[in-house]
Parts: structure tokens; sequence; C-alpha cells
């Protein structure tokens, strides 16, 4: 069980009790630390796996046995972020799925993180570093986007579409055949009727629009 793994992101101590738990059904790293570019977190420790360093400690990998998991998950931009960073340096990103999911029918991409308890449903799909949290619900057939994050008991219900870096927030719903255009936010607890437009932030129930970026990742 050779290896390291580098939870990239200290603000996250459900992403570390994912990896504990993940490793111990299948082991694969002996060794599990995390980084954090926040100096004042270096030497603190969350459920016993320590702070070791910035991100940049990535540059001492071996590229061969370590692997690394993007715990960044406050906003879809800065998932974003850390992820490019990691796959500039090489180290491969690693899949957290926990063993309780069922998978039978579900298209996941290599790095996606999946928590405890969530449910995703036949033909659905996850793609390139998406996370699905605790208690969430991905409905038949929806896709989830490309560093797409539906946070806590959110519902996406049937045949939903999320574009590239959409953030449902927790306990919101989105009723079926919806299309979440890229980088829009869902605020938590709302309730989705209509399409969303790429760029929007919509809140309450039902949700209306209550703000729109002009400043889209990638369009620069």
């Amino acid at each position: 069980m050779p290896g390291t793994l580098f939870l990239c992101g200290a603000g996250n101590s459900e992403g570390v009790r994912l990896a504990l738990a993940v490793n111990q059904a299948s082991p694969r790293w002996e060794r599990i630390v995390l980084l954090d570019d926040d100096a004042g977190k270096r030497g603190a420790r969350k459920l016993g796996v320590e702070v070791v360093g910035p991100l940049s400690e990535l540059h001492h990998a071996d590229r061969a046995t370590d692997a690394a998991v993007n715990l960044v998950a406050r906003t879809t931009a800065g998932r974003r972020a850390v992820r490019e960073r990691i796959l500039a340096i090489g180290v491969p990103i690693a899949p957290m799925v926990s063993a309780d999911i069922e998978l039978g029918g579900v298209e996941l991409a290599s790095d996606v993180i999946v928590y405890r308890h969530a449910t995703l449903g036949p033909e659905s799909v996850i793609r390139d570093g998406a996370v699905v949290f605790m208690g969430a619900v991905v409905g038949h057939e929806c896709v989830v986007g490309p560093g797409s994050v539906v946070a806590a008991n959110a519902v996406l219900n049937a045949r939903v579409l999320l574009d590239e870096g959409v953030y449902v927030g927790s306990s919101s719903s989105v009723i079926p055949e919806i299309r979440i255009g890229a980088w829009a936010t869902i605020g938590a607890g709302s309730l989705v009727l209509q399409d969303v437009p790429a760029g929007a932030s919509v809140l309450g129930v039902p949700a209306e629009i209550v703000h729109c970026r002009d400043d889209l990742p990638g369009t620069e």
C-alpha cells in the first residue's frame, strides 16, 4: 500500500472523513495529509489528518504512487481553480465515492466525489470534478456538469441538466427536465420551476433571479 493521498483544502472535515473511510474500505494509500494555502492552518489536524503545507507541496509528489483530491466546494469557481492547479502539476486526481452508493447504471467520471447517503439514479451522469454531497438526490437521466456541486439534501428530479460549474444549494429542489446554465447558483432551500440562464443566481420558492454574472469563467 505505497503512496500518499493529498487532500487539497482543509476547510472540509466531511471530505477528510470520506477519504479515511474510502481508504479503510479499500486500502490504497499508506499516508493521508491535508494541504492548504492558509499558513495559519499549518500543523492543525482534522480527524487526525495533519495540514502539512500549501498546495505547492504537490510538486514533491510521486506521480506514480501518489494522488490528490480536491476538497474545495464552497464555490465552483474556487473548485475549478484548485483542480486546474492540480492538473497543471500533473498529480492524478483520485475519485472519492462512498461505499454505500448504488452505482448500477450510473456514469461516473474518474475524479468525482460522492458522499455517504447520496442517491444517484440510473442513467445519471456525473462529469469531471463534480461533487454530490450527503443526502443529495440526483434523479434518473440527470447530468451533473463538470465541476458542479450538488449540496447536502438537494434534489435534482428526473432529467435535470446542470451545465459546467453549477452550484445547487442545500435542501433545494429542481423539478424534472430543467436546464441550469453554466456557473449558475441555486440558493439553499429554493424550488426551481424553470430553466436558469448561465451565470444567474436564483433564490426562493419559487426561485427567482436575484443576480446575473457577466464574468463567467472561460469567457475572458
